[in-house]
């Protein structure tokens, strides 16, 4: 049977633990020192290298010849800790055998002299398991321990384990491990496997695994076994649930314009696409601490991907750091654990947050560094145009009010339905482009050359002409009409018409109190 990833690359040096390096200088040099403690106590969150430097201190104390600390790997009782049979080490699980009567099995070993000659070490993981009288007994050994004897204790909940323990130990805190730490681990394990992974999907491997390299070398084999040896990032944010940023991101812009209703109806897309909403909450999550650390100046600690990162800073720049702060509580309380399916949750939350945001509130979300002038009337024009006050009408220039000869604008219904069509086509090729079309512009005019989109909100209009995606649309609307056609893309502010929309959540959120934020004027 193969071995698995993490145990067949566990680190056979104290050079090869990663983002560890205080614990493990500490170590060799008591260990070239000779200066060993009869008792560790190694804490920190799973995947650290607990178990591992207990291991590797082990094979070091017990090695004929170690290098300034390191053990060599080329002697007998180093090839016995490599091949796991040494016979003067005891690794003993403390949730499985935590009992006062494994304890004083444990005791009476304990008084038995190292068959290989060196010392003997007992390595006692999860200890906070333990029962206070099992506790109690192992304190009794650790107080007077043989000479030839090295405890090993393994925590990840420190606070349990007494304090009368802790006090014949010498304590280690382990951190979590860096990304890059992570990240040139899981490389170095790529090469060593003809895995051919982008730097970019091994941070992304890195970032899901929260600073455990148990976990980010798991994924890692779980992404190839099911990809196979050469998988596109693509491929790996599917495999680890991190197809759903682009729209966590939106939904953040929305709710930070007050925009209730277009919050909702992301929401309800996002639902109806059968995206996982509590992962999807997660990643909106990240977002908005992304945007807390940029306020407070700790962009260092962002770990998210550059294309999210740069937007997270633009967006930070003119919100409040109590509003980022208010969200963060709004979204990261979201209990699913009644429906993990329910869209539910996640729309109370949107509700919750637009309903209590403070006037003027929509003004703090960036706009675009330049103001786009006010469109040009091209003869009919889809949709209801926006009336001028009497007294800037006579002030526009003639040439503002006159349609060019060829630019025959499309009726409001025939520019529906070529939006409707598009939207049809990128269903299925660039969900995306059909996310960022659905509810948020229309067609203001199309001729024989050209199609001009009215955005209603600046950062739809930014999105839609960023990247590929202005392309994208050119190509959809071209096909769309049969013929090659360039896009136009133009902030177009609207105001509320009719009766207020959003549905039913909308309209229990007006009986609540909540009130519609005003649209901004052009």
């Amino acid at each position: 049977m193969a071995e698995v990833l993490y145990r067949k690359w566990r680190p056979q040096s104290f050079a090869e633990v990663a983002g560890q390096e205080a614990v493990t200088r500490t170590l060799r040099n008591s260990i070239a020192s000779g200066k060993l403690s009869h008792a560790y106590l190694f804490c920190g969150p799973r995947g650290t290298g607990k178990t591992t430097l207990g291991r590797l201190l082990a094979k070091a104390a017990n090695c004929a010849v170690p290098i300034e600390g390191e053990p060599c790997n080329k002697c007998e009782s180093c090839g016995a800790f490599n091949e796991g049979r040494a016979i003067d080490f005891v690794e003993q699980d403390a949730a499985s055998h935590n009992s006062v009567d494994d304890i004083r099995q444990l005791r009476e070993n304990v008084g038995l002299t190292p068959m290989a000659g060196g010392r003997k070490v007992y390595l006692l993981d999860e200890v906070h398991m333990l029962s206070s009288a099992a506790q109690n007994a192992l304190l009794k050994t650790l107080e007077e321990p043989p000479p030839h004897i090295i405890f090993v204790l393994a925590t990840t909940e420190a606070h349990k384990v007494q304090a009368t323990i802790m006090s014949r130990c010498q304590r280690f805190d382990l951190k979590r491990i860096p990304m890059t730490a992570t990240v040139a681990r899981l490389r170095y394990i790529c090469e060593q496997e003809g895995f051919a992974l982008d730097d970019e999907s091994l941070e992304d491997i890195a970032r899901t695994a929260t600073g455990s390299l148990r976990d980010a070398v798991n994924a890692l084999e779980q992404v190839v076994t099911y990809y196979g040896k050469s998988p596109s990032q693509e491929q790996v944010r599917e495999a680890l649930g991190l197809t759903v940023d682009a729209r966590s991101g939106q939904l953040v812009q929305l709710l930070l314009t007050g925009d209730l209703t277009e919050s909702l109806r992301l929401a309800g897309r996002v639902r109806d696409d059968g995206v996982d909403i509590k992962q999807f909450n997660k990643q909106l999550v990240r977002y908005l601490r992304g945007m807390l650390l940029t306020k407070a100046g700790a962009t260092e600690s962002l770990e998210l991907p550059a294309e999210m990162a740069s937007e997270v800073k633009a967006l930070s720049k003119d919100v409040p750091r109590a509003e980022i702060i208010r969200a963060l509580g709004t979204f990261g309380r979201i209990d699913f654990k009644e429906d993990t399916l329910s869209s539910l949750p996640l729309e109370l939350a949107v509700v919750e947050f637009v309903s209590a945001m403070p006037e003027g509130a929509t003004a703090r979300v960036p706009r675009s560094p330049e103001p786009k002038p006010q469109r040009e009337v091209k003869g009919p024009v889809a949709g209801e145009p926006k009336a001028a006050p009497a007294t800037v009408a006579p002030e526009l220039p003639q040439a503002r009010v006159t349609a060019p000869a060829k630019a025959a604008a499309v009726p409001s219904a025939n520019g529906d339905d070529l939006l409707t069509r598009v939207r049809t086509s990128l269903r299925e090729s660039d969900k995306t482009l059909d996310a960022l079309l659905n509810g948020s512009c229309e067609v203001v005019s199309s001729d024989g050359e050209r199609v001009v989109l009215g955005f209603y909100h600046t950062f739809h209009l930014e999105r839609a002409e960023s990247g590929a995606n202005k392309a994208g649309l050119e190509k959809a609307f071209s096909e769309a009409l049969g013929r090659q056609v360039t896009i136009k893309l133009e902030h177009m502010p609207r105001e509320p018409r009719g009766k207020p929309k959003g549905g039913h959540l909308v309209e229990a959120a007006r009986q609540l109190g909540a009130k519609d934020r005003p649209r901004e004027q052009p």
